[in-house]
């Protein structure tokens, strides 16, 4: 296969972090529209209503972290029909679930508010929130898949462009409906859905662009191969370890809301606003995330160990100095960007005192994310979901008694103590992972 250099991880990388930085920008504007609405019930509402969805979708990120892990190991082994085929069988599992999400989508909003504690007026506003963007289930799903499949063909550049998409149309939206048409609350969901939609049509324009340069003479669209048992019980069974570990890691981030939650609507409101650096951290680091994702899975389907290694040490390496740099903005601008996302001083007061916290994660965090890209790409689920049983295991409980002990300051100790534990046992495993691959290195 093509070297695994420092410029290559960057060609792959930086399309995706000028992509993941627009998702931010999408979610603070709708912060700062809620959030300039002078009611703290608004804004910790609209937070607990996105908290929710994060659950539910990020959930079944797997349908991206599966398609860009397979497809890359199909594109590494040159297999072009597979590459194909691994698309339409995500595209149908998402289908599916969407269905299920909107014929539950009372007893989920039901289930989802018993994580939280905040007032009857916060509750009111979630429910409101969530009734409209859950039908937006089918385009958020679809366009996991789709990403994930140009994730891991290394069309980087056209990932960045269906992000750009969805951002644009769902910040334009936004704007035209909650502000211009003063719709609110009601505007931003609305916006969410449509843009999604947006995103949707784009991208199957560009895949069957993709497909016409890469589909073998002899492929077709063979329903019969694509849900072929066997063939959907392998991607299940990895499926289900990837949801295993992202539904922890999701119940992880969402028991950080619920201890917030505890601590009043005030502080659960800029918690909310903190989360933004967390957000737009995590989105950027993301880039050399998908870098190792897309650079291991072909590793692994070339069985070059070799390689693989290349690709976690170089793109480690960019993913550490761009947290390190971002860490340090944030501790400079903390407090402008704290007074921009709200205009409730009480809030705005809060938030300052933890906003150092929220500054350095970047930094403190890199690791994790990196090395859930590596395994991704390696496809190795099994490993993932024990990392995160076992970090979750010492997590829950340990974040509860530092939330008690230490109120607030707690909370946001326990975010630190999570991304250590999952590098820490990722860590842990890789050597099995590397020793998985089977060129033998000198």
């Amino acid at each position: 296969m093509t070297p695994v250099t420092g410029p290559r991880v960057l060609a792959i990388a930086v399309p995706v972090v000028l992509s993941n930085a627009t998702v931010p920008i999408q979610g603070t504007i709708d912060t700062a529209i809620i959030g300039n609405l002078g009611s703290a019930f608004a804004l910790a509402g609209v937070g607990i209503g996105a908290e929710l969805f994060a659950i539910l979708f990020t959930s079944f990120n797997f349908l991206q972290l599966g398609c860009s892990g397979q497809s890359a190991q199909a594109l590494g082994a040159q297999n072009y029909g597979r590459v194909l085929n691994t698309l339409f069988r995500t595209l149908v599992i998402a289908a599916c679930i969407a269905a299920v999400l909107i014929l539950c989508q009372k007893p989920l909003l039901w289930l989802g508010l018993q994580i939280f504690e905040g007032s009857v007026q916060t509750e009111a506003v979630a429910s409101q929130y969530f009734s409209i963007r859950i039908w937006g289930a089918p385009f958020e799903l679809a366009n996991y898949a789709l990403l994930g499949w140009f994730a891991g063909q290394e069309m980087t550049n056209r990932l960045f462009q269906h992000q750009l998409v969805i951002t644009l149309s769902n910040i334009s939206l936004s704007l035209a409906l909650a502000v211009g048409l003063e719709m609110g609350i009601t505007g931003v969901a609305i916006a969410t859905v449509i843009a999604n939609g947006l995103g949707v049509t784009f991208a199957v324009i560009v895949a069957r662009k993709r497909k016409t340069h890469i589909a073998p003479k002899d492929w077709w669209l063979d329903w019969t191969r694509i849900l072929n048992r066997s063939e959907l019980w392998r991607v299940m069974a990895m499926n289900r370890d990837i949801f295993i570990r992202t539904a922890l890691l999701t119940l992880g981030f969402a028991w950080i809301m619920r201890l917030g939650s505890l601590q009043g609507d005030e502080v659960l409101a800029a918690n909310i606003v903190l989360w933004q650096f967390f957000i737009v951290s995590a989105s950027g680091l993301d880039g050399f995330a998908i870098a190792a994702e897309t650079l291991v899975g072909q590793a692994r389907g070339a069985k070059d160990r070799k390689a693989l290694r290349q690709a976690a040490v170089i793109s480690s390496l960019w993913s550490g100095g761009l947290a390190v740099a971002v860490a340090l903005l944030f501790t400079v601008i903390s407090g402008t960007v704290i007074d921009a996302l709200t205009n409730v001083e009480e809030v705005r007061l809060i938030a300052r005192d933890f906003a150092l916290w929220a500054a350095l994660i970047p930094a403190f965090g890199f690791a994790a994310f990196q090395l859930d890209g590596i395994y991704i790409g390696a496809t190795e689920s099994k490993l993932m979901r024990n990392a995160m049983i076992f970090s979750a295991a010492i997590y829950f409980p340990m974040a509860w008694v530092l939330s008690q002990s230490f109120g607030n300051h707690g909370v946001w100790a326990s975010i630190y103590l999570f991304l250590l534990l999952r590098t820490v046992t990722l860590l842990w495993f890789y050597p099995v992972l590397e020793a998985r691959t089977s060129t033998p290195m000198a």
